[in-house]
């Protein structure tokens, strides 16, 4: 466990919005930062701190901004938002029900998964291509396959044809919430409230299990060496073999929701409910 000191870093600037920020931050190529706060605003923040422009979306903005590659910001709120580099309204897309999870991008394709419970894929345009409907409301962000399958979790985990179609679904005993991860060989691990790593082969079929303490809200991230990392609320980041045997687990005392990140040199960043932020190597 590395610590560092209170004087270790220092403030280059910072921002106020004056309400929560729940959304996390993406950096376009120029260095332009984009955000999004509960006060329902998109921000665009020069490199320097300073605002470039805002847009007023109609609700909070909870997940991600996208950058197409024109530069298009994508957000979702109560809608899905497709905004100039400018800071103007490209066009603007309903969905029944607001939007708290990430999108992605694939083969300028945007697709989205809404609180409605549908998976929508977009047209660079703004056009609807297609849509698919799951039994329940949906915050997993969509995870794409290298061949355009399209894997999402909601009251099952969902794998769709790249025409919209469902190649199959999993049960992994119950909500999926967070977003999956997908290896090399093909396999899908996916974490489940029921408190379980699910390894799923491309095919449909459960590869294998791993059970935790209590309920996970935290996407799996697979890491240089295959290894798959995940919080679970009862307290330990774990560290899984692709063969589904422990490698290790970490114990912090509080939940981890959030997902792990982790670098090149193989050290895994992650922050826990009390507000502690970690940084492992191994």
């Amino acid at each position: 466990m590395l610590r560092g000191g209170v004087n270790d870093c220092k403030i280059k600037w910072e921002f106020l919005i004056g309400n929560s920020i729940d959304s996390s931050p993406i950096l376009a190529k120029n260095g332009t930062i984009y955000l999004g706060s509960s006060n329902k605003n998109l921000y665009a923040i020069n490199p320097d701190g300073s605002v470039k422009w805002f847009f007023k979306s109609g609700e909070i903005i909870e997940c991600r901004p996208s950058i197409g590659k024109d530069g298009t910001i994508y957000f979702g709120s109560d809608k899905v938002y497709a905004i100039n580099p400018d800071g103007t309204e490209k066009w603007r897309f309903d969905t029944k029900k607001a939007i708290v999870s990430d999108f992605t991008i694939f083969e300028d394709i945007l697709y989205v998964t809404s609180l409605d419970g549908h998976l929508y894929a977009i047209n660079p345009d703004g056009t609807e291509k297609w849509r698919f409907k799951t039994n329940d409301s949906i915050t997993s962000a969509a995870s794409i396959g290298k061949d355009g399958t399209i894997y999402f979790g909601s009251d099952k985990v969902y794998a769709i044809n790249p025409d919209g179609t469902e190649k199959w679904n999993f049960y992994a005993g119950y909500w999926t919430v967070t977003r999956p991860a997908i290896s090399e060989d093909g396999t899908i691990y996916v974490t489940s409230l029921d408190g379980h790593l699910y390894a799923i082969n491309p095919d449909g079929t459960e590869k294998w299990r791993f059970k935790t303490g209590k309920r996970i809200e935290s996407s799996p991230v697979i890491g240089n060496t295959d290894t798959i990392y995940f919080g679970s609320y009862d307290g330990h980041l774990y560290a899984i073999n692709p063969d589904g045997t422990e490698k290790w687990n970490f114990e912090t005392g509080s939940w981890i929701i959030a997902t792990p990140a982790i670098d090149e040199n193989g050290t895994i960043y992650f922050g826990t409910r009390n507000g502690k932020f970690y940084a492992l190597f191994n």
